[in-house]
């Protein structure tokens, strides 16, 4: 099905535990960041032993605070996320961006701000594939830049196909949006097993 957004993403069925834990691979740290720092200021001190709760091993012990040194299995990033979700924002997919946006800017230093709106959207658009093989165990990330029109596919990993980790690649679009300084769209396509495509126009 063509034109999924993060709307349509967010109404699909939740994967089963034992289905996402079957996933191949590991992936960074810093997907994760200082997530239980993040949360921890938003939420009070006991922010992390209520998102632990939620988990299962072996993603329970997660630690709360992770950087690109650090590897984890690669459907962490989605537990940890519908966790998130779940616990402090009523189930609600759409309602993490404003978060997302927050934790991402905090983040980043006013030179790395700066150095993203020089950067441009078609030039960040270029450079995916090369950070993904870094921050990814398993699978490959392509693009094509048209003018103000790019595709990017993933492929090769099962949790490609899952409808939170999709979601959260079309907010890394939006946020590059926001980095940038451009405005644009971007939607899912599906593009075949194991495997997800995002068309970006600006």
């Amino acid at each position: 099905m063509a034109g999924w957004t993060v709307e349509k993403l967010a109404a699909e069925p939740r994967w089963e535990v034992t289905r996402l834990t079957a996933v191949p691979g590991r992936c960074r740290g810093d997907l994760l960041g200082p997530w239980g720092t993040n949360l921890t200021r938003r939420f009070g001190a006991d922010a992390v032993p209520r998102i632990r709760a939620r988990l299962v091993p072996p993603i329970a012990p997660v630690p709360s605070v992770l950087t690109s040194d650090d590897w984890v299995p690669m459907h962490a990033q989605v537990c940890v996320t519908e966790a998130i979700v779940d616990e402090f924002l009523a189930g609600d997919l759409v309602a993490l961006y404003p978060l997302l946006i927050e934790d991402t800017r905090a983040s980043l230093s006013r030179v790395h701000r700066l150095l993203a709106r020089s950067l441009g959207v078609s030039r960040a658009m270029k450079i995916v594939p090369k950070p993904f093989r870094k921050i990814y165990e398993c699978g490959t990330a392509d693009v094509t830049v048209e003018g103000k029109r790019a595709r990017l596919i993933f492929k090769g990993n099962a949790l490609f196909e899952n409808p939170t980790w999709r979601a959260l690649q079309l907010y890394a679009v939006r946020t590059l949006f926001e980095l940038t300084g451009n405005t644009g769209a971007a939607v899912g396509e599906d593009a075949g097993t194991d495997a997800f495509a995002i068309i970006v126009t600006w």
